[in-house]
């Protein structure tokens, strides 16, 4: 990136892009949703197999997607562990990880023993240069 394509941060003085009205809140959270929340809240089954929801859920996107199973987590992290875990990750096993991304992404390979290996990212597309991908797998 170049000098002249950098403008000054509005911290520095630089103009802001966006005004403080510009801002929306996220989610958007409905009456339905809140009721539907109220609803697993008094239950007091949370999480799990056992709660109607989850399982609801589980069902309805399988469907959704065309596919046999459905498990649900708790996070995108959890998501990551058993990925990993049911790929068959273990000790010394190196995997490829975007040098910009959630910590998740590497901490994940460390709790399964393998190796995080980052590759940096093009500053154009904030996304892994394939370049440098190429270069971490060979």
């Amino acid at each position: 990136m170049n000098e002249s394509t950098v403008a000054t941060l509005a911290i520095e003085g630089g103009t802001p892009v966006l005004q403080r009205q510009d801002y929306k809140n996220w989610p958007i959270i409905t009456d339905d949703d809140r009721k539907l929340i109220n609803e697993v809240l008094d239950s007091g089954i949370l999480a799990g197999g056992t709660a109607p929801q989850v399982s609801a859920l589980e069902r309805e996107w399988a469907a959704y997607v065309g596919t046999k199973y459905c498990l649900t987590t708790t996070s995108g992290t959890a998501a990551l562990h058993m990925a990993l875990a049911a790929c068959g990750i273990g000790p010394g096993d190196e995997i490829i990880t975007s040098a910009f991304t959630f910590l998740a992404s590497a901490s994940c390979a460390l709790h399964q023993n393998a190796v995080p290996v980052f590759v940096d990212i093009d500053p154009r597309t904030y996304n892994m240069d394939p370049m440098k991908l190429e270069a971490a797998i060979n």
